[in-house]
């Protein structure tokens, strides 16, 4: 099932759908228990879409592919930082960099929805404690003078994290091909299988240290570059894309 969510014609609710061959449909009940659905709304190309979910927070994981800049086989565990609510953009959004004369960039990720309160979960804890999967682009500016551009000024400006187009509760995520595409060109490639931490792992781990709350979202890491590193130029378009999933594009802009 893939949950969306829209907003409806002249006024500015957002509302849970369900989206089936292409046809969206009024979601009747919990997104999170036993969703039904209700009358037709429309095909998809007639809803604006938003952002599938409103996190508490995105935890997001790097250094997480081999070929990855600060890979090494020795490392015990991947590198973790947060990205507060107000990074969620919607797909389409444009995304404006507060900082201008910085280098930016996209990184397009395999997210994971949360669907119950984790801490210290069991790995069936954590099979039955996600809603399903989206994609994230965790983008990125280069820190000032030089600092970790993991750190929140690089990670966490508004609009710096879209999330969608949807979230599919049954995606098969073992094995999944993540791209990430800027002004038409495959820029970034791998697969979820390389990953040096999958994803229920990943959860099972953070839950030792972090309780995962419902609608939580987890980014799993971004693939590899397969041209050399590439920044974002003004106007440009990028497109964070996985096979069988879905994509989300999102157009960059440094007029703040």
């Amino acid at each position: 099932m893939r949950l969306i969510r829209f907003q409806i014609q002249k006024g500015d609710q957002i509302v849970f759908g369900i989206l089936e061959r292409g046809v969206v449909y009024q979601l009747m009940g919990s997104p999170m228990d036993n969703p039904e659905k209700g009358f037709v709304i429309g095909e998809l190309e007639k809803v604006k879409l938003v952002s599938p979910c409103q996190p508490g927070k995105i935890v997001a994981v790097a250094i997480n592919f081999p070929g990855i800049g600060g890979y090494y086989r020795e490392m015990t565990e991947p590198l973790v930082f947060v990205k507060p609510a107000s990074c969620v953009a919607n797909p389409g959004d444009t995304i404006k960099n507060p900082f201008p004369t910085l280098p930016w960039w996209g990184e397009a990720e395999l997210g994971v929805v949360i669907k119950r309160r984790l801490r210290n979960a069991t790995d069936k804890e954590v099979q039955n404690g996600i809603l399903g999967f989206t994609i994230g682009n965790d983008v990125t500016v280069e820190n000032v003078e030089g600092r970790d551009h993991h750190l929140a000024r690089s990670k966490c400006p508004d609009g710096f994290c879209p999330l969608g187009p949807w979230i599919d509760t049954d995606f098969d995520a073992s094995d999944s091909l993540i791209e990430a595409i800027q002004n038409g060109e495959v820029i970034r490639r791998g697969r979820s299988s390389w990953q040096v931490w999958k994803w229920p792992r990943i959860i099972a781990w953070l839950t030792t240290w972090m309780t995962l709350e419902p609608w939580d979202v987890v980014l799993t890491g971004n693939p590899p570059d397969t041209v050399g590193m590439r920044y974002l130029a003004d106007g440009d378009t990028y497109t964070a894309r996985i096979q069988g999933l879905g994509e989300i594009t999102n157009k960059f802009t440094s007029k703040y």
